[in-house]
């Protein structure tokens, strides 16, 4: 099965952005415009939350506030922009690698070594800023629509890769099987990362040893006899 890119995710992404902005061409107003999204990244890591004013905004990212209404109509249209922006550079990364790990895993168990390590670490490193994002996307619904069509673009691509190992499996629900192994992949580590409506639970338990039982655990599910 030919792999399934996230283009369409990272054009959604772009496009969604240029909607809730307008987004400037020439060299130095780029430059402030991406001062502005970057300010309010940060601002988002630094308190969790989107509980920041513009002003906040401007200072940080060295811009006058009437440079930034010039490009955003209000605070949630910049919000959205950075979101635009942060699912951009995830689906870049998540292409990269899924690319090499078709490219490098030829069995099953290292499918499942290297995709666990992988995605995991991706994960960890856009945390920081995935945590506020997805608080609030639980009631915007068109920050959830836009993360929802990112999400389900790696879910094509990772299950279409496991299904090349689908002689191993011990059952004869192919697609119902690497869903569930997706799913437990993806809520195990979430959990643990704190990212969703459970941020309490986030840092229970051991890292690196996480990593390595999901990564026997998951061959293990997709081989056991019904």
């Amino acid at each position: 099965m030919a792999a399934m890119s996230t283009t369409k995710a990272k054009s959604d992404s772009i496009s969604a952005a240029t909607e809730a902005s307008r987004v400037p061409q020439q060299g130095r107003s780029r430059a402030s415009y991406e001062r502005m999204l970057t300010a309010a990244e940060k601002l988002m890591v630094k308190r969790g939350n989107d509980d920041f004013t513009l002003t906040e905004v401007a200072k940080a990212g060295k811009v006058s506030i009437g440079s930034i209404y010039l490009r955003f109509d209000s605070k949630d249209d910049l919000i959205r922009a950075v979101h635009g922006r942060v699912l951009t550079q995830i689906g870049e990364e998540q292409d990269a690698m899924m690319q090499q790990i078709r490219q490098n895993a030829s069995t099953l168990d290292e499918f499942a070594r290297q995709f666990v390590e992988a995605y995991a670490e991706l994960l960890k490193r856009f945390s920081p800023v995935l945590r506020p994002i997805m608080f609030r996307a639980i009631y915007d619904q068109s920050m959830s629509a836009l993360g929802k069509n990112s999400a389900e673009n790696l879910v094509r691509e990772a299950e279409a890769q496991m299904m090349r190992f689908a002689d191993e499996f011990g059952r004869p629900d192919h697609e119902r099987l690497v869903g569930n192994v997706f799913r437990m992949i993806y809520y195990t580590l979430a959990r643990f990362l704190g990212l969703g409506s459970s941020p309490e639970a986030a840092n229970q338990g051991n890292w690196e040893e996480l990593k390595e039982d999901l990564a026997i655990m998951c061959p293990a599910f997709l081989r056991a006899k019904g």
